[in-house]
């Protein structure tokens, strides 16, 4: 092959093609060493990496053409980041525990449309928002959006600095004397207020699956309880 076949055909596929995977390359290291730190090792990794970048324009658009010395610098600037995000990641610098890691890190949860809101504004009982009003509620008719949907709500904690969560039981007793059943069907992380919790089943129960009538309170104040059934929606 000449140099002419080489330059004119080859090299405008071959450069292209060698550029893309430099780029995956790069930035899946990348993304592995970012999952491997902790959130403080992240924003530490990020910022080097951006001072790495800025410096390494910077020098690169200050001169026509780039010594030996400069080129060194350049590399090591780009380098820099992952040099230090992988001491991190390996412990070198540092001690961080695996459960600190942010491959541990739960994806993000995608609430289905329609999921419904219960909310608590203080230790005694459960509410329900009606014009802007939290509204005590003991009976807890869910209209989710898709009875298939896995089971899945929003609990907004109204009580400034105190735990609560919502767990759904079968229900045992009657609707005028519920008790807690001894099936544990769903529970929503304790969560300190004022926060807005967002809970969907991790195994996919459904609403179409629960009883025809269930049991639901709160872990910590288990005075905060009430009956829930499910209506189906327009």
């Amino acid at each position: 092959m000449n140099n002419d076949v080489r330059n004119r055909i080859v090299m405008p596929i071959v450069i292209p093609i060698v550029v893309l995977l430099s780029i995956a390359a790069f930035v899946g290291a990348m993304a592995t060493l970012f999952l491997f730190n902790t959130h403080e090792g992240s924003l530490m990794l990020a910022a080097v990496a951006a001072g790495g970048i800025l410096f390494t324009v910077s020098l690169a658009s200050s001169q026509d053409k780039l010594d030996t010395p400069r080129r060194v610098v350049v590399v090591f600037a780009a380098a820099l980041p992952l040099i230090v995000a992988a001491a991190v990641g390996f412990g070198l610098i540092g001690d961080v525990a695996d459960e600190d890691r942010m491959i541990n890190v739960q994806p993000l949860v995608l609430m289905p449309d329609g999921a419904p809101t219960i909310a608590a504004e203080n230790s005694s009982e459960f509410c329900l928002d009606e014009d802007g009003e939290c509204v005590p509620v003991d009976y807890w008719e869910v209209e989710p959006g898709d009875v298939s949907d896995p089971i899945s709500f929003f609990f907004d904690n109204r009580e400034v600095g105190v735990p609560h969560n919502v767990v759904i039981t079968n229900l045992e007793g009657t609707v005028d004397d519920p008790q807690r059943g001894s099936e544990q069907l769903a529970s929503s992380e304790l969560v300190d207020g004022p926060v807005i919790d967002e809970y969907v089943h991790p195994d996919g129960l459904t609403w179409e699956e629960l009883p025809e009538e269930w049991y639901f309170l709160c872990a910590v104040h288990p005075s905060m309880e009430g009956v829930g059934t499910v209506v189906a929606g327009e």
